[in-house]
C-alpha cells in the first residue's frame, strides 16, 4: 500500500515538472523569435497598449517613436508583440506639420467650462472664497 502512494506522488511530481519546463521553453523560444524580429523601423505594441515604431535598441532598452513623433524609452520586456497600430499613421512630416495646431496662448489648453466665473463672482478653482450656500468657510 505504501509503495503505491509513493509511485503515484512521484508520477504527479514528474508530470508537473514536465509541463512547467515545457511551458517555460515555449515562452523563451517565442521571446527569442520576437527579439530577432525587433529592429529599427518595426512597429510594436507594449503591454500597456502603447503603439510605436522602434527607433533604437541599446541592450535591454528600446526607444519607441509615437505616431506624433515623440520618442520614449522602454524596457525590452515591456514590448508585448510586433504589431501595426489599428489606426492610420501619417509618416509624411509636411502633412503632420499641417495637421498639428498649436495655440499661441497655452492658457487655452487648460481653460474649460469649469474655469468660468460663476454668477457670485467666484471661480470653481477659487478654494479660499466659498459662498454661503455650501456652508464651508475659507480653507486653512
Amino acid at each position: 500500500m505504501g509503495y503505491e502512494l509513493f509511485i503515484f506522488l512521484a508520477l504527479m511530481i514528474g508530470v508537473m515538472w514536465f509541463t512547467t519546463t515545457r511551458g517555460k521553453k515555449k515562452v523563451a523560444e517565442q521571446r527569442a523569435r520576437m527579439d530577432e524580429m525587433m529592429v529599427p523601423g518595426t512597429s510594436v505594441m507594449t503591454i500597456g497598449g502603447f503603439f510605436g515604431r522602434i527607433v533604437e535598441i541599446d541592450g535591454d532598452v528600446v526607444t519607441l517613436e509615437s505616431p506624433s513623433g515623440v520618442e520614449t524609452i522602454w524596457f525590452k520586456t515591456a514590448i508585448k508583440e510586433i504589431k501595426e497600430p489599428p489606426f492610420a499613421v501619417v509618416h509624411d512630416e509636411e502633412q503632420a506639420d499641417e495637421s498639428l495646431v498649436v495655440p499661441d496662448d497655452a492658457s487655452t489648453l487648460i481653460a474649460g467650462p469649469d474655469d468660468a466665473t460663476r454668477p457670485d463672482g467666484h471661480t470653481p478653482l477659487d478654494l479660499d472664497k466659498r459662498d454661503g450656500e455650501t456652508g464651508a468657510g475659507p480653507r486653512a
